[in-house]
């Protein structure tokens, strides 16, 4: 039994789990909200889907720019003082949608949403990486995978027990939103500043981020496998499965449930049966497991009975949760370990910038194949995978023996 505990304690000090505590309110927040804001737009302020749907959208391009600006504002005045502004931000723009009775309220306050959603994630991942050693980060950064993950799920269910009441319902859960975004900010600013001595005086820019070869080959590798794998897995994967698999909405949930239970109960395990090893070898073992994935909805569609389909399709996102737990314990902490301490804000910026990208890039083009010749989507994203696997290798090629073999060691 000692064992087992040992395997699911990641041994961090209080302080980030003050951190977790706020982020698990954060993404309980998130998860109320998620499921529900286009509903809302739409019957609740009738604004057309179409609509409601690009005003939500419109949040990506303030989100790709804030988070560049985000990264850089960390180097400078610290991740904590960015995370909280942020958030009161957050919370600030959640109310303002309570207000939303137009179709340009709602582009408005889409645009404001995107600046601290973008800023949330170079600014909080410093937050963490300046709380820990190196050795510690990749379990510091998979608790906080799991509990962003356990936060959404909490919060989608009692999301969906108050929408039920409709337009007091949405006003309900907007308003609790927004208060987990005040609880949040105010968690955060108990902690330390995370800004290092080195970047109170050091200057730098994203051009010298740009001449680090090793960590830009990285960063491509992040945006192939979010374009080609979590962004497409997430929101159009439930499309593919009704429309071509003709697998009903409420096993598509169960499905989902299945993916979320096996990345709460695998990442940290995970996250620690990496760790001395080959980072991108990995990472590439992600990708590939990806890869067989949706080689099983190719499969899945020419089963042509629904119940079989359905329990495949069940079967690669469980196995799907522990690519992301592979994904999830590498991208990030090697990151942080390619990064100077007066820089670390910014390469977490441009980490942030593939990620934001390819959740443009996935869901666009993917969309536009599902509305041409829906059967082509998961073969496609098997494609972008092996691709983001074979640009792992060239990443591979080009770390530092002692981050490609063991990265355990101290921080640049």
């Amino acid at each position: 039994m000692a064992g087992l505990f040992a395997l699911f304690n990641p041994n961090l000090p209080p302080k980030v789990w003050l951190l977790q505590f706020g982020v698990l309110i954060n993404f309980f927040g998130n998860g109320l909200v998620a499921p529900f804001l286009v509903i809302y737009l739409h019957f609740g302020r009738d604004i057309p889907f179409a609509v409601a749907g690009a005003a939500v959208a419109l949040g990506g391009f303030t989100a790709v720019t804030s988070g560049l600006v985000a990264g850089a504002l960390a180097d400078r005045i610290g991740p904590r003082n960015t995370l909280a502004g942020a958030m009161f931000l957050n919370a600030v723009a959640y109310l303002l949608y309570t207000q939303v009775t137009t179709s340009w309220h709602a582009f408005g306050v889409g645009l404001l949403v995107g600046v601290g959603t973008g800023s949330y994630g170079p600014s909080c991942q410093l937050l963490i990486a300046s709380m820990v050693s190196a050795e510690k980060r990749r379990e510091a950064f998979a608790q906080n995978r799991v509990t962003s993950v356990a936060g959404l799920g909490l919060g989608g269910i009692v999301g969906g027990v108050l929408a039920a009441a409709g337009l007091s319902g949405y006003l309900r859960i907007l308003v609790l939103d927004a208060a987990t975004f005040f609880a949040f900010a105010a968690v955060v600013l108990l902690l330390p500043s995370g800004r290092s001595a080195v970047s109170a005086t050091a200057r730098g820019s994203y051009r010298a981020v740009l001449r680090d070869g090793p960590f830009v080959r990285l960063a491509v590798t992040n945006l192939g496998m979010v374009s080609a794998g979590i962004a497409p897995m997430f929101w159009l994967l439930p499309a593919y499965a009704k429309g071509q698999l003709h697998i009903g909405e409420t096993i598509i949930g169960v499905i989902y449930a299945a993916n979320t239970l096996t990345v709460v109960l695998a990442q940290l395990p995970l996250a620690r049966l990496t760790q001395g090893r080959n980072p991108m070898q990995a990472l590439r073992t992600g990708a590939l497991i990806w890869v067989a994935c949706w080689l099983v909805c190719v499969a899945a569609a020419a089963a042509f009975d629904v119940v079989v389909a359905a329990v495949a399709v069940g079967l690669a996102a469980i196995a799907y949760a522990v690519g992301e737990c592979l994904y999830s314990s590498i991208m990030l902490p090697t990151a942080t370990l390619l990064a100077p301490d007066h820089l670390r804000g910014r390469y977490l910026g441009v980490m942030g910038l593939a990620w934001q990208g390819g959740f443009f890039i996935g869901p666009s083009v993917g969309g536009a194949i599902l509305g041409v010749f829906a059967p082509a989507l998961p073969i496609v994203c098997a494609i972008g995978c092996l691709a983001a696997a074979g640009a792992s290798i060239a990443a591979d090629r080009s770390l530092a023996s002692d981050i490609r073999m063991a990265p355990l060691g101290v921080a640049s």
